[in-house]
């Protein structure tokens, strides 16, 4: 009871505080229109003549696909059509999902672990410290679902650094169909080499490398879903986990040509808001760490630019889903398959002046959609306690009756599925580790500890920052070191050296 009326207190204090600190008027919520009106995705027919057999239907045993985007901010699934419509109206949508480490490299290792950053040690995209090379693949739950009776599939991008590991296309263990990205060696935070994986891309074929050269049929995320829909077909009388791995809408934000005039006043022109959460180009930056300050602002035009690129790229990814769940519904399959779709990390598109970037530690880079669609086993809810992405390979290994080794950070979100009441963790982890270049390299590393109402981070540089994410969501106020918040703050401080010593 006293610890309820401490937190009480300091919430009032705090919403007086932030209520002198800003303007008369409140802080304007970003808000994405609801619903798309007269937009129906693409399907990508395939032929399967019978669906799935008897004996399939009889094994209890979930088919799982595990659908990853590549730095698509937060809010942009309100653009997606069958995302909305299907996984988000029939599925499990947390409210509160993360990635702990905001980057791709790391992130994508967290998912196939089950490990913080810190356990498995790849920090950043490239060598040497971090990239493919340095992720001991040995941990994925590729081998555990293999050991676990189930067939397995890799579609789309890996992990950075991929085309580094010798033989040149190797399949990493516990996959039976492999085909992954492969890049060429082009600097990757040039648009250029990221242009290499929508158009003229490579592919390891179980193995074998080969080319995909630039025309409208080809272009990857099309490649990508048509493979997930040739596995489906093949693969439906086996319980299957398949991974698919969509590189949009990662800059430069190639879309599918037939979406090349959407959200153009001279095209397909949806309704589209303008992103401008209260935090955009933020003035103020008096209370942020050093770092900020050296950030080079985008133009509103510019933001603008991007977020409609943005969107025209989830268009293709949108597809695919649809694509998908009409060929489960076509083989049977629709009430035993399990459909979680998550991005590797946020992006930034202009909060707290961060161009369209990730890696940092507020909420534009850390959050991604995460949702859970399984209409045969889940009711479908919106879910507010804190899930990650170190919680999917544990999940999976349960849905799936696997063994999880010893070393897994992340924990079952079976429970809490199942039940929104069972007990659950009360915070989690964030962590960063400087990159070799771009904005992640002038982020200073970090530990934040993340609950459903605070966020603590400590930087390397002895800086400190802290949010109260119930009266200022937009993370506008650090309010570390306040005498009004010495209390909750020293909490977070242990809640966080705990953490970092799991």
């Amino acid at each position: 009871m006293k610890r309820s009326i401490k937190l009480f207190l300091v919430a009032v204090t705090g919403a007086l505080i932030l209520a002198a600190c800003t303007s008369a008027e409140a802080p304007v919520a970003y808000a994405p229109p609801t619903p798309i009106i007269g937009h129906s995705p693409i399907i990508f027919d395939i032929d399967i003549d019978t669906p799935a057999s008897p004996e399939r239907m009889s094994d209890s045993r979930p088919n799982i696909i595990v659908i990853l985007t590549d730095d698509q901010p937060f809010h942009t699934v309100d653009y997606m059509p069958a995302v909305k419509t299907q996984l988000m109206a029939g599925g499990v949508v947390f409210d509160n999902g993360f990635v702990t480490t905001p980057l791709c490299c790391p992130s994508r290792v967290s998912i196939l672990s089950g490990q913080y950053v810190h356990t498995h040690e790849v920090y950043t995209d490239r060598m040497p410290f971090g990239g493919a090379p340095k992720f001991d693949d040995t941990t994925s739950m590729s081998i555990w679902l293999k050991q676990a009776g189930y067939r397995t599939a890799y579609f789309g991008k890996y992990l950075n650094g991929y085309e580094d590991l010798v033989p040149r296309g190797v399949v990493p263990p516990g996959w039976d169909e492999w085909q992954a990205f492969l890049g060429k060696n082009i600097k990757v935070d040039d648009d250029i080499g990221s242009l290499q994986y929508y158009f003229n891309f490579s592919v390891s074929q179980n193995g074998t490398p080969i080319k995909y050269l630039k025309s409208k049929n080809n272009f990857s995320t099309d490649v990508v879903t048509n493979n997930a829909l040739a596995f489906i077909r093949d693969e439906r009388d086996t319980p299957f986990f398949m991974m698919v791995g969509y590189y949009n809408p990662h800059s430069p934000y190639i879309s599918a040509p037939r979406h090349k005039d959407t959200f153009r006043a001279s095209g397909d022109y949806w309704d589209w808001v303008q992103y401008r959460p209260p935090n955009f180009n933020e003035e103020d930056i008096s209370d942020k760490p050093d770092y900020i300050g050296d950030l080079s602002p985008l133009s509103p035009e510019e933001v603008d630019t991007a977020h409609k690129q943005i969107l025209r790229s989830l268009l293709s990814v949108d597809d695919g889903i649809a694509s998908i769940t009409a060929a489960l519904d076509k083989a049977g399959l629709s009430q035993n398959t399990i459909i979680v779709y998550l991005s590797d990390n946020g992006l930034t598109l202009g909060d707290h002046r961060f161009g369209a970037t990730k890696n940092c530690a507020y909420e534009a880079c850390i959050k991604v959609p995460f949702i859970v669609y399984a209409p045969g086993y889940y009711a479908p809810r919106t879910d507010t306690h804190l899930v990650a992405n170190i919680d999917l390979a544990p999940t999976i290994a349960q849905w799936a009756g696997a063994s999880v080794p010893d070393g897994v950070d992340g924990v079952s979100m079976v429970p809490i599925l199942e039940d929104s009441s069972s007990a659950w963790r009360e915070d989690i982890l964030l962590e960063h580790w400087p990159t070799e270049e771009g904005v992640g390299s002038i982020i200073p590393q970090f530990y934040s500890v993340r609950t459903t109402e605070w966020k603590y981070t400590e930087y390397s540089t002895g800086e400190v920052e802290l949010y109260d994410l119930v009266n200022d969501p937009y993370e506008l106020q650090n309010v570390a070191g306040k005498r009004e918040y010495k209390e909750i703050q020293a909490e977070l401080v242990v809640k966080l050296q705990k953490l970092k010593a799991e």
